[in-house]
């Protein structure tokens, strides 16, 4: 056992999956990205290209499942054209460029949100809103230090005037779009912005601080299990040819909508007590390991 970089504990040793070689009949996998198919380095792991291919030869469907938008996760993956994603923490599910699901804020909420964190802006807190719809993430401010901080998690981002017009424009279908999830971010702390703006949704919308700069409200009940059993649905494939990889608490219900449930060794003490099996680290490349593993044997 070892310290984990990422949450300070120690790692359980991965599970002994030699009895199950070659007998697993997966038909789905899903699979959180950071500390779970990237290492500690936002790298993906090698010979990930190789096992996909192998996963498509077989008619697996691997689904990546993260908090960032569809076309981010689209853009992570360019040779992989159709590729089925998981975006915004599971408000939408894409296969082959069509949408699966998709959970859409109501408007009076977002218009609410747009004036609870302009009137902090307004007060001095170096922070902004971003409506995430579905094709693009519309944003009020648009200075390089802020923007800086969208780019990587959010590819399609466009710059408006105000957030209200765009709000206005969806309603009336001048706009094809629709929120699916608001984040604000703060360059310096989000908590106390958030405990004013989007945390006041709290009982009746899922509202989440999801680290040191962002919080996330979206529909309550929206998370990755909800999306991977849409998935699920969609393509006829049940839990137990379904198998899922994760670290944290916010795939804990992707990892009880899936039979082969795997907690990396690097995960959370609440993630490796939940899930059915254990593997090797995210810096191990653990889910190639699982992987080929349950395929070859």
């Amino acid at each position: 056992m070892r310290i984990s970089e990422n949450h300070g504990m120690t790692e359980p040793l991965p599970s002994d999956l030699s009895a199950y070689a070659g007998l697993c009949e997966l038909r789905l996998v899903g699979v959180d990205m950071d500390g779970t198919l990237l290492d500690d380095q936002k790298r993906f792991p090698p010979k990930l290209d190789e096992l996909l291919d192998e996963l498509d030869s077989r008619g697996i469907v691997f689904a990546p499942a993260s908090g960032r938008q569809v076309w981010t996760l689209l853009d992570m993956f360019p040779n992989r054209p159709g590729m089925t994603v998981i975006a915004e923490n599971g408000a939408i599910v894409m296969k082959d460029g069509v949408e699966v699901s998709s959970s859409p804020l109501d408007h009076e909420t977002v218009s609410r949100a747009i004036d609870l964190v302009r009137a902090e802006v307004k007060a001095g807190r170096n922070a902004g809103l971003l409506l995430c719809g579905k094709q693009f993430a519309y944003i009020e401010r648009h200075d390089e230090p802020f923007t800086s901080q969208v780019d990587p998690y959010y590819h399609r981002v466009l710059k408006v005037s105000d957030q209200h017009e765009v709000v206005a424009k969806m309603e009336s279908d001048a706009i094809d779009d629709d929120v699916i999830k608001l984040a604000v971010l703060d360059l310096e702390e989000v908590t106390p912005i958030a405990e004013k703006t989007l945390g006041l949704f709290a009982d009746t919308h899922q509202f989440a601080i999801s680290g040191l700069n962002w919080a996330d409200l979206q529909l309550r009940g929206v998370d990755k299990g909800r999306a991977l059993r849409a998935l699920q649905e969609a393509i006829g494939v049940s839990p137990a040819q379904t198998a899922a990889f994760g670290d944290f608490h916010n795939d804990l219900s992707m990892l009880a909508q899936a039979e082969w449930s795997f907690a990396m060794a690097n995960a959370h003490a609440d993630v490796i007590e939940a899930a059915r099996f254990v593997a090797p680290s995210n810096n191990e490349d653990g889910v190639g390991q699982v992987l080929r593993t349950l395929l070859n044997g």
